[in-house]
């Protein structure tokens, strides 16, 4: 992921001060004085703790919801409120993607002895793995290593190893634009959903992604060779057929086909893998991608 510079704010209080400005203009008041409330508490609190920190960062998040619960109780869904109003502020200063914050953050609270995250975790992540986050893990490294080696530079195995490298929703890979691919210096330009209020707003509806080596090589092999120009349609989408920009359920159809492929070649697929009949589907490689992209940091 590529961050913005932390040095584009001279301090937190700036940064926050140039949040709530921009935000006040573009959210209905409501919200506005929501994140104002939580936001002002926050800097009392990290001012109580002699925080030298000029950038919000996870570990200060935490602190504070340990803090405040230290000498007050609180509602699940008020807890959550703090997350997300903290999240917001956190997207806009880094320009990342509030969903991967979002759940760095909750890594660190699960491990806290004053909360439990996991409660927190289910009340904001809904469509969750469940407890077999191993068994889906191993499943999606033997499809990518299937795709590299039968499949490389096929549409399936570009929209697959984006997905994970960018740690994005399945859809706004769709989305993406064949200018959104920076083969020069392996990036991609990609969108944050608006269900985000610094998306929503107009803050921080883009971000920069870095890809891999073999990520960057197979777009390069799928855009000289196996991508189709479409003829009905007038801008120019990554992903195509000869038609226009692949569907959904076209993308759905190809990951779940190819993962049914993968696991019947013993050469890629483990032995936790094999012989099993789930396919994989996007959704769970999207989320798979924000495990590993934690287990990285």
């Amino acid at each position: 992921m590529v961050e913005r510079d932390k040095n584009s704010f001279d301090s937190l209080d700036d940064a926050i001060e140039s949040y709530l400005d921009e935000l006040s203009g573009s959210v209905p008041d409501s919200t506005f004085w929501s994140q104002q409330t939580t936001i002002t508490r926050f800097r009392e609190e990290v001012s109580t703790l002699h925080s030298s920190e000029d950038c919000l960062e996870s570990h200060q998040i935490c602190t504070f919801i340990n803090q405040v619960l230290e000498n007050t109780t609180a509602e699940v869904s008020t807890i959550c409120g703090w997350v997300n109003d903290l999240i917001s502020l956190q997207a806009y200063i880094h320009h990342q993607d509030p969903t991967i914050l979002k759940k760095r953050l909750l890594s660190e609270l699960e491990e806290s002895e004053i909360l439990d995250g996991r409660v927190i975790t289910e009340y904001l992540f809904k469509d969750t793995l469940g407890s077999d986050i191993q068994g889906y893990s191993e499943r999606v490294l033997t499809l990518v290593a299937y795709l590299r080696q039968y499949q490389f530079g096929t549409r399936v195995h570009v929209y697959v190893e984006l997905i994970l490298d960018t740690c994005s929703q399945p859809g706004y890979v769709r989305d993406l634009e064949l200018e959104d691919i920076n083969l020069d210096n392996d990036t991609v330009v990609i969108s944050i959903p608006e269900t985000h209020l610094v998306s929503k707003a107009g803050l921080v509806t883009q971000r920069v992604a870095n890809i891999s080596p073999e990520t960057s090589e197979a777009l390069e092999e799928f855009i000289a060779y196996e991508r189709k120009e479409p003829t009905e349609i007038s801008d120019n989408p990554l992903l195509t057929t000869s038609h226009g920009r692949a569907s959904e359920s076209t993308l759905r159809r190809e990951v779940k086909q190819a993962s049914e492929s993968a696991e019947e070649y013993p050469v890629v697929a483990s032995p936790l893998t094999r012989h099993q009949t789930s396919c994989i589907v996007p959704s769970e490689i999207w989320q798979c991608s924000i495990l590993q992209f934690l287990e990285r940091q």
